[in-house]
């Protein structure tokens, strides 16, 4: 497929729904220093009729604080595509069952050097024994932990949980080995998707950002080639596969570049604000 730098106007002029993911993407992964001309550029596109979703693995407590200026405008897809909000009210969810929750999180628990995080309706969950992760969590993400003594034993059974996130201050792949990534990439309720190279998210089978984004045209009636998508890692490969108008940002990985139609300028160049900025 092509690479271009440029999309044409005759492109441009047909899309009515923008979709981006945020780390990686928007900010450098783990930052929360979004180029407040987005905020104008968001408002812009909606007097002229063009929706802006962020799609993210972040869940929306760590993902709203970024788009505050514009909450009343953008519509969120979070936690991979499990739980979608418009004007903060649920507008559909997924949870995995508490049983399964379980047996991930002692098997992510086990992982020498790595820190799990539990991401639910009810709260976000870590081990309270991992303060120095407990703090990254809450400074860099801006998330609310509750943090357990025991994991996964502490998680309520009623908590909700939609997605997992494995973290090491390294190369995430590496750590955790290839075991791992075959057991549960194997499993037929949950599979791994790389989230950046220090995260790997654990998400349920056949719910993603491209299932999510399908139920979203579906919802306003939008056509393929009436989307325009941005990302940068394995998690955002279901969204971008699924539609023509899909940009890979500079940083991203080979493997997203190599699906995506277009490659735009990096996220700390403001990649999608370029584009942005011609619609």
């Amino acid at each position: 497929m092509e690479k271009n730098l440029q999309i044409s106007k005759e492109v441009l002029k047909k899309i009515k729904l923008v979709c981006s993911d945020i780390d990686g993407t928007l900010v450098e992964e783990g930052k929360g220093n979004l180029n407040p001309e987005y905020y104008t550029q968001i408002r812009r596109l909606k007097e002229k009729g063009i929706r802006f979703a962020v799609v993210s693995g972040r869940n929306y407590e760590s993902a709203r604080p970024l788009f505050e200026p514009v909450l009343e405008d953008v519509l969120f897809i979070n936690d991979n595509g499990a739980v979608i909000r418009f004007q903060d009210k649920v507008h559909r969810y997924h949870t995995v069952e508490p049983g399964l929750v379980q047996e991930i999180v002692k098997d992510m628990a086990a992982r020498p050097g790595c820190s799990t995080y539990v991401s639910a309706m009810e709260g976000n969950f870590a081990w309270k024994g991992d303060p120095h992760f407990c703090e990254l969590l809450r400074r860099d993400y801006q998330l609310k932990v509750k943090e357990i003594d025991r994991m996964p034993e502490g998680i309520p059974s009623e908590a909700g949980v939609m997605s997992f996130g494995l973290y090491y201050p390294g190369d995430v792949l590496e750590a955790v080995g290839g075991a791992f990534m075959r057991k549960w990439n194997s499993h037929p309720k949950v599979e791994v998707m790389a989230a950046g190279e220090m995260w790997l998210n654990v998400c349920q089978r056949g719910i993603h950002k491209g299932s999510a984004l399908a139920e979203i045209m579906e919802e306003y009636g939008l056509k393929r080639e009436e989307v325009l998508a941005f990302g940068d890692n394995m998690n955002d490969y279901g969204m971008l596969s699924s539609i023509p108008n899909s940009v890979a940002v500079g940083n991203a990985r080979k493997e997203i570049k190599d699906i995506s139609r277009y490659v735009a300028d990096t996220n700390v160049n403001d990649g999608v604000l370029q584009i942005l900025r011609q619609l």
